[in-house]
Formats: C-alpha cells, structure tokens, sequence
C-alpha cells in the first residue's frame, strides 16, 4: 500500500493542508459577519454514537451538539474519550526559505503541504495503539503504518516503535509505540486505498463532537496572488477572490498550542447584485476537505500566499506561539469580473466545519469595466 510523504525539518513537520485569508486594513467594503446553523453530515452507521463535548467560544449550529456516529475510537487512552486535536486535516504545513518579512512570506520558496491527518495531543511517551487491528506493514525510527481490510490503513507518527513489520495487532490491546520527546502529540494519518482521508469526518474517529463556530475572519480582492488587495470600490479585469478563514479547536489543548487557530472544513461563496440582492453568483463550493483532500497536491492551488501554519517556520528561526493564516482561493483561477454588469455587489463567504457548524461573512465590492469609467 503506498504511504503519504512527509518531511521533518527543523522539528517542524509536513504530514502532506490547511486554509487561508488576507485583507489589508485599508479596505472600505462593508464586512459582516453572520452565525448560521448548518447539516450534519451523514455518518457511516459502524458504531456507538459520541457524547456531546463542551467546547469554550461560538455559539453551536443548530444540529452540532447532537451525538454522532464512529467506527474506531482514539489511539491513546482512554480510547472512549475525545481528545484535543492541535492540528486539522488539510491545514497548512509551511516552512519558508526567506526572511521573516512580507516578501518572504508572499514569494519566497517554501516546503508547504496539505497536512494529511490530525495531530491528537497527548504527552511524550504516552502509550499509542491502533485504532483498528491490522497487520504492520511499515516500520520507520518515528512512524508506524498498520494495514486493515477492505484497503484501509492507519499511520502513527512521533512514536518510538516497539512493532515489527508483519506483526498481527490488536486494537486498544497491542502498544504500538511511545510518543516521542518534545513531540507532545501523535499524529494520525487514515488511508483509503492509498488516499488520505479526514480522520474528523463522520463516520470516523470517535466520540467526537465539536460545537465551536468557524469564521471567516476577512475577505479581499487581490489583482494576483502576491499583489496587494484592491480596493473593493474599484474592481475591474480578472482578480483573485480571497477568503481568511479559521475554527477552533474543539476542545482546549494544553499547552503552547493552546488556542490556536485549525482550518474550517469547507468554504463556499456566493455573489448577490445590490440592491435587490438578485443572485449573480450560485452558491459555489471553494474548498471541500470533509472527507479527503484537494485533488491537486499543490498546497498553493487552494491557498492563497500570505497563508502560513501556526508557529510557522521562516530562515532560520521558528516563531512560537504566533497564530497561523489560512488565506483560501475561492476559485481555482481569477474571477472574470466582465462577467458582472458594472454596479455594486456583496460576496458572501460560508465557512463550515465537520460538525455542520457555519457562519458567514460578507464583503461589499463595485465592478467598474467601462472604459470611460475613470474619466468620469
């Protein structure tokens, strides 16, 4: 079975995503910022159901406290209880060459990556077992991969392994090995046919519950990637449409990752004429990482650059404590605003976790095309 990449350098590690946004504090447009109740997804019916787990900060959707569904339990004890993830499936791994200063955050190399499972908190040398039994079928000086039927397989990293490869083990019975000093958490990476896929959505790992509301903190018009945001009164040609986003973590992590910002599952946008607020744009879905990851692995086709993980690495050095940016593309390449008549519009952007927890925010915006326009 194949495994996912990973890359650890400078004790920052790249397990293969993570979110987006960026506005400069210039901009006129009107923001607003509405909770909204969203769906549940469906859960696969493998299971007992969670118990509801309270959660400091936002104000749950309506259906998000409810119990859900789940096949496996958690990979540390005790196995019936959810644990404080620090880190989201698809959140942004990033590690920049350049300096710590705007350009080298806008345009200097980076190892960046899609982050392909979530990053369960636990203290070193906790014990870590599978979550489904299997056979071990990769064993490496920190990451052990267990392969199950029907072409599911689990990879546990940060661990000091104690498991040989063909090794029969049992879930919550076989240690599989002790979670790493100075790592303070182990990550879990879920396969299917080779694929990862999102350990957090129903369905999966539990009991799990989230009742925390996600956010799209800003949303701005760029002219390209790493250009400076536009002034949402003149907007003209093609731009690119930019969304920061972010959630909570569900419950509280101990620790120096204590509140810090994880990506929001899913964004979507649309686009309304003012002032009859007549659609222009059909709800549209930006990103979707739900239950799997974008299809194109280049972190930079659904973030936008200015976007960085938390306590991110630059040079030299790594930045403790500092929040991470998740700037999101709402569309794969720019938006044509020739598209729209000339006049004023609201983009209004959805944010949603794996609970159906949303809210939205709404950014004002006038498209001015004409020729003449400038001239009066």
């Amino acid at each position: 079975m194949a495994t996912t990449s990973h890359l650890s350098l400078g004790g920052v590690c790249r397990h293969g995503i993570t979110a987006i946004a960026l506005l400069t504090a210039g901009a006129a447009g009107l923001v607003r910022h509405t909770p909204a109740p969203g769906p549940v997804g469906s859960a696969a019916p493998l299971a007992a159901a969670a118990a509801p787990v309270a959660s400091p900060g936002g104000a749950p959707s309506a259906r998000s406290s409810q119990a859900r569904e789940f096949s496996y339990g958690w990979p540390v004890k005790p196995f019936d209880r959810q644990h404080p993830v620090r880190g989201s499936f698809a959140d942004p791994r990033s590690i920049f060459v350049g300096a710590p200063t705007r350009r080298g955050l806008m345009t200097s190399a980076c190892a960046c990556s899609y982050h392909q499972g979530i990053d369960v908190a636990a203290a070193d040398g906790t014990s870590v077992y599978p979550v489904r039994s299997g056979v071990v079928r990769v064993v490496t000086p920190d990451w052990v991969q267990v392969d199950s039927n029907g072409g599911v397989a689990f990879q546990y990293w940060h661990i000091a392994s104690v498991v040989h490869v063909g090794d029969h083990v049992a879930e919550r019975r076989t240690v599989l090995g002790n979670i790493l000093k100075a790592s303070n958490h182990v990550h879990l990476t879920q396969l299917q046919d080779g694929r990862a896929v999102n350990p957090l959505a129903p369905g999966n790992i539990g009991p799990y519950a989230d009742t925390t509301t996600p956010r799209v903190n800003r949303i701005e018009i760029r002219a390209t990637d790493t250009g400076p945001a536009l002034l949402p009164e003149y907007v003209h040609g093609r731009v690119e449409l930019v969304a920061d986003a972010s959630d909570e973590q569900a419950i509280p992590v101990p620790g120096r990752w204590n509140g810090l910002p994880v990506t929001p599952a899913k964004l979507t946008f649309r686009i309304e004429h003012l002032p009859d607020h007549r659609v222009a744009v059909r709800e549209t879905v930006a990103v979707d990482v739900t239950r799997s990851l974008p299809a194109n692995p280049d972190m930079w086709h659904t973030y936008a650059r200015g976007t960085h993980m938390n306590m991110v690495k630059m040079g030299s050095h790594r930045y403790w404590f500092e929040p991470g940016v998740y700037l999101f593309k709402l569309t794969p390449a720019p938006f044509d605003t020739t598209t729209l008549r000339d006049g004023a519009y609201t983009l209004i952007v959805t944010s949603t976790d794996t609970a159906g927890n949303q809210s939205s925010s709404t950014q004002v915006f006038s498209v001015h095309n004409r020729a003449s326009w400038l001239q009066g």
